[in-house]
């Protein structure tokens, strides 16, 4: 039941296809990541204004991000009072294209509201107004923001109204961020193409919901339970290790086989000589010994059944020579009678 619960879980999950990614960026990052989901991230790069490289590293260290399964991406962020981001669009200019702009957050410095306050534009145009990632998910919480935008011959529309300098001329969409406190953040983005129904906005809740359940014992009996089978598992292993020690280093000693719960099944002569025999023929050496002895049994069968240099025929007429009469009359001599002296 458990199996079919997974299965059905996975099934009814949806994800986003990484083909219809246009380009994704991991902000803040030297490297290169794959996410989970199968997305390619690039490392930081296409940004431009003041704004600096931020690590979490060390705060993340002992906690964990909620509602995420790729951790990395959220620690490493690009912050700064104004900065823009131009993703390239390629060499054509779309014609009434549906595109979703995926922005990443996560609040892992502040703990409390109204410390960090920022804005998103597209072009001139405000898509995200004055946004508070403590005050709408909490700390050290994974958000995404999906923003469906159309591109035709050149203009840029969100929410059908013109984003007025969205695409620049070397055909990139232009993505500002400004502070109003402290600084604005963003952990990673991505621009997909086609519309909103087609990416995993609809299973956001569900996702959060299996989240909990992969992540969060359900009662305290439960995190008891797991503790103490956690506990066995390695005092299992323990003695277990101990054991082959002790038969290892059993030179004189006294080995208690009894303390190794799954013995090895006892391996018989048989056996032993042909995994032996099969680990050799492995090696270089056994590849020539090998050879050498299938050499020498073609050999010996040839001389056998085949007699190549006719060894056999010689010995065979020389069999039949000695046997005739004219053979004995010329190599026996005849018995001389010795006369009697008086």
């Amino acid at each position: 039941m458990i199996i079919f619960f997974l299965l059905f879980q996975i099934s009814s999950s949806k994800l986003i296809a990484p083909r219809k990614v246009v380009h994704a960026i991991d902000c803040g990052s030297y490297l290169e990541t794959r996410t989970s989901s199968g997305i390619k991230y690039m490392k930081d790069h296409h940004f431009i204004g003041t704004s600096e490289l931020v690590d979490y590293y060390e705060r993340a260290e002992n906690r964990k991000i909620k509602f995420t399964d790729d951790q990395s991406l959220y620690i490493t962020q690009r912050q700064g009072q104004n900065f823009v981001y131009t993703i390239p669009l390629g060499n054509e200019i779309p014609e009434n294209q549906t595109y979703v702009l995926v922005l990443k957050f996560a609040e892992l410095h502040y703990e409390e509201s109204n410390t960090r306050v920022f804005s998103v534009f597209l072009g001139k145009k405000v898509i995200l107004q004055n946004i508070d990632i403590f005050q709408l998910v909490g700390a050290f919480t994974a958000h995404t923001e999906y923003l469906e935008i159309v591109i035709d011959g050149g203009g840029v529309y969100y929410q059908e109204q013109p984003c007025i300098g969205a695409l620049n001329n070397r055909n990139e969409l232009v993505i500002g961020f400004s502070a109003s406190q402290d600084q604005a953040t963003i952990a990673a983005l991505f621009l997909f193409k086609g519309p909103l129904i087609d990416t995993d906005f609809e299973d956001k809740e569900k996702f959060q919901e299996r989240w909990i359940q992969r992540n969060t014992p359900r009662t305290n009996e439960e995190m008891k339970k797991q503790n103490e089978e956690r506990v066995k598992n390695i005092e299992k292993e323990i003695k277990e290790k101990q054991s082959i020690l002790k038969i290892r280093e059993g030179f004189g000693h006294e080995i208690e086989i009894e303390e190794v719960k799954q013995p090895q099944k006892k391996m018989e002569w048989p056996e032993f000589s042909f995994q032996l025999l099969f680990i050799l023929l492995k090696t270089p050496l056994g590849a020539v010994l090998l050879v050498g002895f299938l050499t020498v049994c073609f050999v010996t069968i040839s001389f056998v059944f085949f007699d190549p240099y006719g060894q056999n025929k010689i010995k065979q007429q020389y069999q039949e020579l000695k046997n005739s009469q004219e053979f004995k009359q010329k190599i026996i001599p005849k018995k001389q009678v010795i006369p009697k002296s008086d």
